[in-house]
């Protein structure tokens, strides 16, 4: 694998983008919060979109069908996933969370039950809410599924959708073919509309690979959400997929406000469209490599300088589920780390009720930059 690919700016340059990450907190903070990476996207990406400058490509896009981005995330997913998706069943969007809000509008009615697996991403909760539906939650372990307690929040609340988050942001879990068909199952027995979020699909490290839920049983109603963002880092282009093989869903979602569907921008398909190359690929393979020794080098320094930290290694994406339970804070542990070792986390309250003494930690990073963090991290909960 070609290592060269990938390249982290040093702490000075990283200081200089203007994204939230680097500007939100004062310079002597070290961030690791939101999940964007520190590496530069992939070369076929910074060239179109150098080039899209240079030719002033920078108008409205072309409409969502005829952009290339449904026919090239077909190809993707065959390549990738082995899943079978014709292209008039990708919706173009502008992001994955707008997804979810657009799926709970048009496919359940104010008052309806929505189960959502907690600890997670906190805008899967917050579109609940603020769509009017009922929030309805289980809660999934680090390593484990209850279904049975699934099962009886379905049945207790008449739940309406699930919102699956796969793979799992923010425990790093790839659920395994198994763990999905029995979801699949419940949700065919008790008539569920599941909408999975799984835009950490292609940063799933060996010897574990992505499954799309929507390939496992074409019996269950789903809706899978999709983007080039996280895997690729090009978050702030705004260029997401629905994918809808159930043409009465699909029609349903279609005839939301237009601007639900128009709003990705003239970049993002220019990006999307090099992430989903066989150059972008490349890239991407070189890409999971270097998170993956990330991953490895928190585990290790965490275990040898902090072992009170306890954190089981992801299965995917580039965040790490610290549990700071044994340090027996005084605080958040967030807050903590913030004024102590000047290190900004993603709160562990913000994922729902079990992530109280939790902390998530983005290590898509240099090793220095990671070792520093962790440097500092410890020294603060050993003092």
């Amino acid at each position: 694998m070609n290592g060269s690919l990938i390249e982290v700016p040093d702490v000075s340059a990283l200081r200089c983008r203007s994204g939230r990450k680097w500007s939100r907190y004062p310079a002597d903070v070290l961030p690791a919060w939101i999940a964007d990476m520190d590496l530069l996207p992939a070369p076929a990406i910074r060239a179109t979109l150098r080039a899209a400058a240079e030719e002033g490509d920078l108008g409205y896009g072309p409409s969502g069908r005829d952009s290339g981005v449904p026919q090239s995330f077909a190809a993707w997913a065959l390549r990738r996933w082995g899943w079978i998706v014709e292209p008039e069943a990708v919706l173009v969007m502008p992001d994955v969370v707008g997804g979810i809000a657009n799926c709970i509008e048009a496919l359940t009615r104010p008052g309806d039950a929505i189960l959502v697996q907690t600890p997670i991403y906190p805008p899967f909760l917050s579109c609940v809410t603020r769509g009017g539906r009922r929030l309805v939650t289980s809660e999934t372990g680090v390593g484990t599924i209850d279904f049975g307690a699934i099962e009886a929040a379905v049945v207790q609340h008449r739940v309406r959708m699930l919102l699956l988050c796969h793979p799992h942001n923010p425990t790093g879990r790839c659920f395994d073919r198994g763990e999905l068909l029995q979801l699949a199952a419940l949700a065919r027995k008790y008539e569920l509309i599941v909408v999975s979020d799984e835009v950490h699909g292609d940063l799933v490290y060996p010897p574990r690979e992505h499954v799309p839920f929507a390939a496992l049983d074409a019996a269950v109603s789903t809706v899978t959400l999709n983007s080039a963002s996280k895997a690729f880092n090009v978050a702030g282009l705004r260029c997401a997929v629905c994918v809808v093989q159930d043409n009465s869903l699909r029609e349903q979602l279609a005839a939301l406000p237009a601007q639900r569907w128009t709003a990705f921008s003239t970049l993002g398909i220019r990006a999307t469209l090099a992430a989903w190359s066989d150059s972008g690929e490349e890239w991407l393979l070189a890409c999971v490599q270097h998170l993956q020794a990330l991953r490895d080098r928190l585990a290790e320094r965490l275990s040898r300088n902090c072992a009170a930290i306890r954190c089981a290694p992801a299965q995917a994406s580039y965040l790490a589920w610290l549990d700071c339970r044994a340090l027996h804070l005084d605080r958040e542990p967030a807050v903590f780390f913030l004024e102590r070792a000047r290190v900004a986390l993603s709160p562990g309250h913000e994922f729902g009720a079990p992530g109280r003494g939790h902390a998530r930690l983005n290590f898509a990073t240099s090793a220095a930059i990671l070792d520093e963090i962790l440097e500092r991290m410890c020294a603060a909960s050993t003092a």
